[in-house]
């Protein structure tokens, strides 16, 4: 039976793309460089701001500057950009009103932003046992230590753990902790890859969830 559920939080309980998307191309035009198709900047989401802007220079085939000062200017842009249509997923709400035990956010998203991005929306009612970027601990996701701090701060063990993500490092992290994943259709990575990757199962909307989590009774 799954007692915690730990959510990813950039395209598993928000949809942050907008946001992310506009800190790029500011920082684009900022470099004199033209502005990167949404697809391609999604594709980027997941692994944390550093690999973000690593990718950049190959999707310009161009050195940008210094990394050091391209992660700058970039948390810059993104600290005026990050609540800009960023919206809960739908049906996440209702879920989370009926769901009786303990939930958590592991993200590789910096926890700055997850804490205000949480507290500015609905999702600050709920109680989160544990929250957590990429910053928090460490090691980030895909390694095990943030899923662990998770376990621990709601006792729960691994068999009682279900990781829900649209990422590889989703799924990587579930495998290295030894929990359950489930992957979200309607994320930032094709689903087709989670599902290579070992998701145990996957979810098309949060209306379903309820009903999927029976798989892992």
């Amino acid at each position: 039976m799954i007692k915690l559920i730990v959510f990813d939080l950039d395209g598993t309980l928000f949809d942050t793309a907008p946001g992310i998307r506009r800190a790029v191309n500011r920082l684009m035009r900022e470099r004199g460089e033209a502005p990167l198709p949404d697809a391609q900047i999604d594709s980027f989401i997941g692994y944390g701001i550093k690999p973000l802007v690593e990718q950049l220079d190959n999707a310009t085939q161009n050195s940008l500057g210094p990394l050091d000062e391209l992660i700058a200017d970039f948390r810059r842009n993104y600290k005026l950009t990050f609540l800009e249509d960023t919206e809960p997923f739908p049906e996440i709400v209702e879920f989370l009103d009926k769901w009786p035990h303990e939930i958590a956010v592991v993200s590789n998203k910096h926890d700055d932003y997850i804490i205000e991005l949480i507290a500015r929306s609905p999702l600050a009612r709920f109680h989160w046992r544990h929250v957590c970027g990429g910053n928090t601990h460490a090691r980030p996701k895909p390694y095990a230590l943030p899923l662990l701090a998770a376990m621990n701060a709601a006792n729960a063990k691994p068999r009682e753990t279900l990781m829900v993500g649209d990422g590889l490092p989703d799924i990587w992290a579930a495998r290295n902790a030894g929990t359950f994943s489930l992957a979200v259709e309607f994320g930032y990575t094709p689903i087709e890859d989670l599902v290579k990757a070992g998701a145990h199962a996957r979810l098309s909307r949060y209306s379903e969830l309820s009903k999927t989590l029976q798989l892992f009774d």
